[in-house]
């Protein structure tokens, strides 16, 4: 099956397609916006324009925030960053996943126990008070090394599952051939193993973005990490540090970034349904 084919059973899925323009829609809000809307700097505090509510003016459309800055703005310039580093950080978990299950599951034995046992291991510590303190720790706001923190503690379960995987189909009748007909392990690895598990694989990417993306905000919504006047969680924070959530005049610093971090998880879990299309033939009806 060809990219093609792939992208016409996600387009033929209602979910998945409304999945895909969401997704299509951030990538331009992230990418193509910030050549149209200009940055959100404020030279001089304007107290009648701090916190005003959706204005006609397309600038101030969703409002302005504690600067008088437009909320509008804010969200454009801070959808490249948190899109960047939520892709990453689900690439970094799925390779890791990826690279410890197959290990394990293929050469079995006492590299199986190790890893196993380390997998083990990672998967009882506190997430979130690893994420912080490594946060703390490293202090930085290169989207790559955060994507490594956030990847550090989230690829065990998806590691367990592509062992299990693994283990079955190493049993199968076409590995025994290949092994027979003396096909090197990398062969049988990327050949027969990895391309029968690439929907599996896919399904686990998005769901490792996603989770990626809530440790995101949340780490800047617990003010761990670089200030970024930008960032949803970032704005999540001030607005409820200001009472919006008693409806006080940050309402709308709130709702708009956090409608951000909804629309665009809404998005990515409608988009599963197709790969989960894709991975199961028989819900295709």
């Amino acid at each position: 099956m060809n990219i093609l084919e792939y992208i016409k059973l996600i387009w033929r899925n209602k979910k998945s397609r409304v999945g895909l323009i969401i997704l299509v829609f951030y990538l331009i809000l992230a990418f193509i916006f910030p050549f149209f809307i200009r940055p959100p700097i404020v030279s001089t505090i304007n107290a009648k324009k701090i916190f005003l509510p959706p204005q006609p003016n397309f600038y101030y459309i969703l409002g302005t925030g504690p600067l008088g800055e437009s909320i509008l703005a804010n969200i454009v310039y801070g959808a490249g960053f948190i899109i960047e580093l939520s892709l990453l950080a689900g690439l970094f978990t799925t390779l890791i996943g990826i690279l410890i299950g197959i290990t394990a599951g293929y050469l079995g034995g006492i590299a199986d126990n190790i890893l196993m046992a380390i997998n083990d291991i990672v998967m009882t510590l506190p997430t979130l008070v690893v994420y912080i303190i490594l946060a703390t720790l490293i202090r930085t706001s290169n989207p790559v090394i955060l994507a490594l923190i956030l990847s550090s503690m989230s690829w065990t379960g998806l590691a367990r599952s592509i062992r299990s995987q693994v283990l079955l189909l190493k049993s199968m009748q076409y590995i025994e051939i290949s092994r027979i007909l003396g096909l090197s392990n990398l062969h049988i690895i990327f050949r027969e193993i990895i391309p029968n598990l690439g929907s599996y694989i896919a399904v686990h990417f998005i769901f490792n973005v996603e989770g990626a993306l809530y440790a995101a905000v949340g780490l800047y919504f617990l003010g761990v990490l670089p200030v970024n006047p930008n960032n949803w969680g970032y704005m999540i924070n001030q607005a409820l540090n200001m009472g919006a959530i008693f409806g006080g005049k940050g309402v709308w610093y709130l709702i708009f970034p956090s409608l951000a971090v909804i629309g665009l998880m809404f998005g990515l879990i409608l988009l599963s349904y197709g790969i989960d299309e894709i991975t199961n033939p028989r819900l295709r009806a």
